[in-house]
């Protein structure tokens, strides 16, 4: 793993060198563009029934690197609209009301960085980026239009108000619990000659699909160099198979289940009658 993970580096230097070279040198006397390159150790997981989780690990180098810059890792999972529904007390009986429907809201979010984002870079630099859980796009179409505040036309506005933040704040709980929400303030290590590598958990439940691997260099709370890679979650083995037929082949897959529960039924009932 050590002599692979070294390999892999040497790989990402010699990539910043030879786009070094590609380019024509800056003049004598100005510091050379930032540059980042990054990429995965494994750019696909496989989910199998006996999967309990995995480490993403994204190693990468950058180019005038400074000792104040910061390192960002993000990685987002595929998305999708998420209903949320608020419990009210009606006679007694609590039910689910008052729905709100966030459209393509991520499935997994996890940041990793070299310090704490509020360290990084700013509010508004964090919120454009959507970096970290308090920034994660979380968008309810249905509820919201659009004003003009303050001479500024076009401005989003939920009619829910305040209480949106409510919905959203759920979503973020729910899905830190399951560990899809995740921010580790010390999960990018710095490295000599300006390697880095980080690493993020990706649970058991992580959603199949593809993701998206982003890494930001940050200079006085600015992104100045971006790369992205991808990533991609799938099934694999017997749980591939099942999760193609129920989805390629609906009716047979439904027939394979009453037919499998009938013969689990009759197995046990011959096995109570021996007995």
């Amino acid at each position: 793993m050590i002599r692979s993970l070294s390999a892999l580096f040497t790989a990402a230097v010699a990539a910043l060198a030879s786009a070094a070279a590609a380019r024509s040198a800056p003049p004598e006397g100005t510091p050379p563009p930032a540059r980042i390159a990054a990429a995965l150790t494994e750019d696909v997981v496989e989910i199998r029934s006996d999967f309990a989780g995995a480490e993403l690990v994204v190693f990468g180098a950058a180019e005038g690197l400074e000792d104040s810059d910061a390192i960002v890792v993000a990685v987002r999972g595929p998305q999708r609209d998420l209903r949320v529904m608020k419990k009210r007390r009606v006679l007694g009986i609590w039910v689910n009301a008052a729905p709100v429907r966030f459209e393509g809201a991520p499935t997994f979010f996890a940041v990793a960085s070299t310090a704490p984002l509020e360290q990084v870079a700013s509010f508004g630099a964090l919120r454009r980026n959507q970096l970290g859980a308090d920034h994660v796009r979380l968008s309810a179409p249905e509820t919201e239009r659009t004003e003009t505040l303050l001479g500024v036309t076009g401005v989003t506005v939920s009619e829910l108000g305040p209480e949106i933040v409510d919905y959203r704040e759920a979503v973020v709980r729910a899905r830190s619990r399951l560990g899809l929400f995740a921010e580790d303030p010390d999960g990018v290590e710095r490295l000599e000659g300006g390697l880095f590598i980080a690493r993020l958990a990706l649970p058991s439940g992580a959603p199949t699909g593809d993701y998206n691997v982003d890494v930001y260099l940050f200079r006085d709370g600015a992104p100045i160099a971006t790369r992205r890679t991808g990533l991609t979650v799938a099934k694999a083995g017997i749980e591939r198979a099942v999760f193609d037929l129920a989805h390629g082949q609906p009716l047979a897959y439904g027939l394979l289940a009453v037919i499998m529960a009938a013969l689990a039924g009759w197995a046990a009932a011959a096995v109570g009658g021996r007995r």
